[in-house]
């Protein structure tokens, strides 16, 4: 009962409804994000959730195919392919907010968003365009790129041991990678310890509070590793930008459609800017 008055009060920074008092025709957000696909994540077809956090509350859809966006039914030669990560799916905004809503508007013209949230990279966004996006009509691609962790996110050695069904990229040589799912991967993976606190937040409004207990101890303990100062356009080895530029050149020499790539930086890649560092002598942004 303290946890339900918490939660009507608003004063959480996550507030979390147990699966058994959802609406009729909502899932829990772990069972819309999925990880079942050649590309690792993806959503669940023809499927709603809802997230509320202190700064938003929003609504995500998925269409006939798991895309969020409405159903690709009246697609045309002149229609534009958006890759990419949260940024591109549209995390934390309702639909209507979504860069992809404020372009199609500008622009009369339609987009596909294949954008998808979960620890997406430049080895997905080249896989979901070969197996998935290309097989639509489209004149243009938009890729959405975040440096802050898409160097990384299909790096194995920062995910040696996990078991969750997403792909990587192993290097053959200096010209050629190639992609690969560990063997012990499983799809939609959790461990024995998360299922049963997914049994507990699915039953009980008090989950909620351990949910934000558990939520600003990460927050401290990323505090005192100054993960936020870590900028990835200056900070990122070499190697990882290779193998992230050697993707994104695998979709533009793959298709005749004008590419655009969306560069997004934030805030500690501005102040890093502005303390002297010159992004002249970065391998990106050559």
């Amino acid at each position: 009962l303290i946890s339900f008055f918490f939660y009507k009060l608003n004063i959480l920074e996550i507030s979390h409804v147990p699966k058994i008092y959802m609406k009729k025709n909502n899932i829990p957000n772990y069972e819309w994000w999925t990880e079942e696909k050649k590309w690792g994540a993806w959503h669940k077809t023809n499927s709603t959730t809802v997230q509320k956090r202190s700064c938003f509350n929003v609504t995500y859809k998925s269409n006939s195919i798991g895309a969020r966006d409405k159903n690709f039914d009246a697609n045309d030669n002149n229609d534009i392919l958006l890759i990419g990560d949260s940024f591109a799916e549209g995390y934390g905004v309702n639909y209507l907010d979504t860069s992809q809503k404020y372009i199609e508007d500008l622009t009369n013209l339609n987009i596909l968003n294949f954008g998808i949230s979960n620890n997406f990279g430049p080895v997905q966004y080249y896989i979901i365009f070969k197996n998935l996006a290309q097989n639509y009509k489209h004149n243009k691609i938009l890729i959405y790129f975040l440096p802050a962790n898409d160097f990384g996110e299909n790096d194995y050695k920062n995910w040696s041991g996990s078991k969750r069904y997403r792909p990587y990229y192993k290097k053959i040589n200096d010209n050629e990678y190639k992609t690969f799912i560990p063997d012990n991967a499983i799809k939609n993976y959790y461990s024995s310890t998360k299922k049963i606190k997914q049994e507990f937040k699915n039953l009980f409004w008090s989950s909620g509070l351990f949910i934000n207990i558990n939520y600003q101890y990460k927050i401290y303990r990323s505090k005192k590793k100054n993960i936020n100062e870590f900028s990835a356009y200056f900070e990122s080895s070499i190697d990882q930008q290779k193998a992230a530029i050697y993707f994104i050149e695998k979709i533009i020499n793959e298709t005749n459609s004008d590419v655009y790539l969306v560069s997004i930086p934030r805030l500690q890649d501005f102040n890093k800017l502005k303390s002297g560092s010159d992004l002249k002598n970065i391998y990106l942004n050559k």
